[in-house]
């Protein structure tokens, strides 16, 4: 029985509504599954998609919980952390690993612009961490016609849709979950 967490941040829409007696739906049920909304909603946070961000870390579901908010969170105004345990498949909504349904959708290596970067090795520090990203303006040395220019590293969105799946422990599921499989909403502050 897999057990997975969410967090709601004070103010979001899962910390004013009880998913425990809701259940969970996508913001936008409408659009059409893909690749590139996957890539939007994992690394862009553009949650008007039809996936629900799940997650298998409950570290994870707490840091969204105590950092996404529109404030800090009080006794009197906590954030919560969902657990959300499901048995198998089921009718009314499906689960999909982000980080498979990217890689298989990843140009080959004969594509000019393919899924790599083209920084130095640390660049994947600063694609999975805020406080490094200064590994993202890391000058690069170029040979230019008129002697020596600079350049910053090319991150193409699937190595951020990748790395923000791997960060975040990510799955993400397409349709409703029902109220029954949000076992418990934790208050944190």
């Amino acid at each position: 029985m897999p057990i997975y967490y969410r967090g709601a941040g004070t103010g979001t829409y899962w910390n004013l509504n009880d998913a425990t007696a809701l259940g969970f739906q996508p913001r936008d049920p409408g659009i059409t599954p893909s690749t590139t909304r996957i890539i939007q909603h994992v690394a862009q946070g553009l949650t008007l998609s039809p996936y629900i961000s799940l997650t298998r870390s409950h570290p994870v579901a707490l840091h969204y919980a105590l950092e996404t908010g529109t404030n800090q969170p009080t006794v009197h105004a906590p954030a919560y952390v969902y657990e959300i345990e499901i048995n198998g498949p089921s009718s009314g909504f499906t689960l999909i690993d982000p980080l498979k349904e990217i890689a298989a959708a990843a140009v080959g290596p004969f594509d000019p612009v393919g899924y790599q970067h083209d920084g130095y090795p640390t660049v994947l520090l600063g694609v999975v961490s805020s406080l490094m990203a200064f590994f993202l303006h890391l000058p690069i040395p170029q040979s230019t016609a008129g002697g020596i220019g600079v350049r910053y590293a090319t991150v193409s969105p699937f190595i951020w849709g990748l790395a923000a799946s791997l960060r975040d422990a990510e799955i993400l599921a397409v349709g409703n979950i029902p109220r029954n499989c949000v076992i418990r909403r934790t208050a944190v502050y």
